[in-house]
């Protein structure tokens, strides 16, 4: 090997090892901060925003909720006895006349691999907590976006998708809450915003939106800093203040939290000529793979007709499995039908979902 070549290989093995030096521990790796600021609008009412904020250091979490906060509301002022390192307290949760509450979502801006099914899969989860009475109810698609604007509220609550900068700090979604009762969930649609959260991989933007639903319910964080020592039900709740990857159902603690603010009232006959409340629609939400839901009662064909994705039907019934398969002969399905509170076993080709009617 001449001495040319030779150095040239040793050039280029310092080099691959600087590349692959670890990080400087110096060098903080993005944390996530959660922290609320009080904005004075002089077209409305004042909002509290409550910031998720992916950032080395409390004060470029800091800076990058200030700096959002002035892009959000440019004519509006942060009122400086508002700031906190966590969330502020709701101060009201929803009365129960407006139950179920309406949730819509604008996917305009949206990383492809978010789509409705993120925020109905949030949705159902929370409307599902045995002895609570509270519940949300998806609203569709809208055109509105989160009204965190100077005009105020806009009467409708909205989860919704913004370009947000990522220098110093990241916004990664702020939650609006108004003095009437509104709450607006934006999310940042800049695709840095997913890899800044010093994990392995990217964030799971369903993991976020179920943990602000949980706020928009009226939850706040399950052991907020400095507070402690947090028990492990507090470690391992969705609400816990701490990103840790992926987790999409909900923990103990987090089902005990939304028990105790909105506890099953005992059932009551309903007044004369007062018409008894209109059960919630039920979202169903399926997964790419094999899904094992209670469904209420339906006709496969009508589901199958709200579900582009769902490809096969499976239940044991009668001791035997009956199936629907998309595009079967009518006389290979055995099941026709769904029966309300039975369990099914269901196939689909990616991510979809709907809101059907509870049946009898």
């Amino acid at each position: 090997m001449s001495k040319a070549l030779g150095l040239a290989v040793l050039l280029l093995g310092m080099l691959l090892a600087a590349v692959s030096l670890p990080r400087d521990p110096a060098v903080a790796a993005p944390a996530r901060h959660t922290l609320s600021l009080e904005v004075h609008r002089p077209e409305g009412p004042p909002v509290l925003l409550q910031f998720l904020v992916a950032a080395a250091t409390p004060g470029d979490a800091l800076t990058a909720a200030r700096r959002t906060a002035a892009e959000l509301v440019p004519t509006g002022y942060v009122s400086e006895s508002s700031v906190s390192a966590q969330w502020a307290a709701w101060g009201w949760k929803w009365a129960d006349d407006e139950l179920p509450v309406t949730v819509a979502y604008n996917p305009t801006g949206a990383p492809s691999s978010v789509g409705p099914q993120a925020v109905i899969a949030g949705l159902q989860a929370w409307s599902s907590v045995p002895d609570s009475r509270f519940a949300f109810r998806y609203g569709g698609i809208t055109d509105n976006v989160a009204s965190i604007l100077a005009s105020g509220p806009d009467g409708e609550n909205v989860v919704s998708w913004s370009p947000m900068e990522c220098n110093p700090g990241c916004v990664l979604g702020v939650t609006s809450k108004e003095t009437a009762h509104e709450v607006d969930m934006l999310l940042n649609s800049n695709p840095e915003a997913a890899t800044q959260v010093g994990i392995d991989g990217t964030l799971d933007w369903r993991t976020v939106i179920l943990h602000e639903l949980g706020h928009i319910a009226g939850l706040e964080h399950s052991c907020p800093v400095p507070f402690g020592p947090c028990t492990d039900e507090e470690l391992g709740a969705v609400m816990h203040y701490q990103y840790r990857g992926i987790q999409r159902k909900l923990e103990a603690d987090d089902i005990a939290g939304v028990v105790a603010l909105y506890p099953l009232a005992p059932s009551a006959a309903p007044s004369p000529g007062v018409s008894p409340t209109l059960p919630v629609d039920v979202p169903v939400v399926l997964e790419p793979g094999w899904n094992f839901l209670v469904l209420p009662a339906l006709g496969m064909d009508v589901l199958a007709s709200r579900l582009s994705c769902l490809t096969a039907g499976y239940a044991f019934e009668a001791g035997a499995w009956q199936s629907w398969i998309r595009g079967a002969p009518g006389l290979l399905q055995s099941l026709s039908a769904t029966r309300a509170g039975s369990a099914y076993w269901l196939l689909a080709s990616g991510p979809c979902a709907t809101t059907v009617a509870p049946g009898p």
